[in-house]
């Protein structure tokens, strides 16, 4: 049974509890999540601009860019940039052009092809959030920025909203049943499989995307 619990007063509404040996926290949607996003895409525009790195655009993705939708607290970000050379340059911007307090480490592709995952160094601050570098070149992170996308503005419009909530109850639900992230993440493939062909992909297309995804439940990395 999913239960509210308490946390230390950093989430606002409660987590939701999640069995106990869970690890995985779900929250109704906060609508200060894409003022979160705004305030850290400032930051990232301005490391980025200050070391001439070549970006095309800083996106809000995951499920914090959808009003309305129960996600982890969590602000996901994609930094699109034209080439691998700009990938790297912008990864070694973010580990050492920001202040101590506010730098992140990169984790290599998280588990996940066709990405440079990022971590904000502070874990503890509420929302987290994660930066994932993609580079328009590699037909790995096409993939990586379409789903992203469609899976965004698919649940984002109106005519989606009996769909929106029933990714937000399975969300809940998964939380309670869920040890880990990584489990958590690979129970939601059916349902984004749903989505996503909503969105206009095909089976093989999904299938795809789904094996770029090589990340294995109780490892202790995060992705």
């Amino acid at each position: 049974m999913t239960t509210a619990i308490t946390c230390a007063a950093q989430c606002s509404p409660p987590c939701y509890s999640m069995g106990s040996k869970s690890t995985v926290a779900v929250v109704s949607y906060d609508p200060t999540w894409p003022v979160h996003f705004q305030q850290i895409s400032e930051k990232l525009e301005n490391y980025l601009s200050a070391s001439s790195v070549n970006f095309s655009s800083i996106e809000h993705v995951g499920s914090t860019a959808v009003p309305g939708l129960a996600a982890k607290p969590n602000i996901d970000i994609i930094i699109v940039v034209p080439n691998a050379r700009n990938a790297e340059k912008a990864k070694e911007v973010l580990m050492h052009e920001p202040p101590p307090e506010d730098y992140y480490k990169c984790i290599g592709d998280g588990g996940i092809m066709g990405r440079i995952s990022m971590k904000f160094q502070n874990r503890a601050l509420i929302p987290d959030r994660s930066v994932y570098i993609v580079n328009e070149e590699d037909p790995k992170g096409k993939i990586i920025m379409r789903c992203h996308r469609d899976l965004r503005d698919t649940l984002k419009m109106p005519q989606h909203k009996v769909l929106r909530d029933a990714y937000g109850k399975l969300k809940f639900e998964l939380a309670a049943s869920s040890l880990d992230l990584v489990e958590y993440g690979k129970k939601k493939d059916s349902m984004i499989r749903m989505i996503l062909k909503v969105a206009g992909w095909s089976d093989t297309e999904i299938d795809d995307k789904e094996a770029l995804d090589y990340r294995i439940p109780d490892d202790e990395d995060p992705y």
